[in-house]
């Protein structure tokens, strides 16, 4: 019984710690090269759905001037009439964190 668990483990085919090494080095490489690109797309999706919110605002700030007849609008109103959901802070956050401005009727991000 011995004789036979002695040859199943010298005949044990498995990686050698540099196989191994090599292994993680290859993939510590990958994740270099990805990891740049992710934040990069990350960085301007959060741009391009800022700027698809100012246009959403904008279009909430027409439809309040028209309806109630204010043109003097905030975001506190928005919200208090249902224009925007959420709170007035929230609502004048951008997703990319940056302060959304409405300022005579015009909606713009802050620089």
């Amino acid at each position: 019984m011995k004789e036979k668990l002695r040859k199943i483990l010298k005949n044990n085919k498995g990686f050698t710690l540099i196989e191994m090494l090599i292994v993680i080095f290859i993939i510590a490489i990958l994740l270099v090269l990805i990891i740049p690109n992710i934040t990069k797309n990350l960085d301007s999706a959060k741009d391009k759905s800022s700027q698809a919110y100012v246009k959403t605002v904008q279009s909430q700030v027409t439809a309040y001037e028209l309806n109630e007849g204010d043109s003097n609008v905030t975001f506190e109103k928005l919200v208090e009439k249902g224009y925007l959901e959420g709170s007035a802070t929230e609502a004048s956050k951008a997703p990319n964190g940056k302060a959304v401005i409405i300022e005579n009727g015009k909606v713009r991000l802050q620089e």
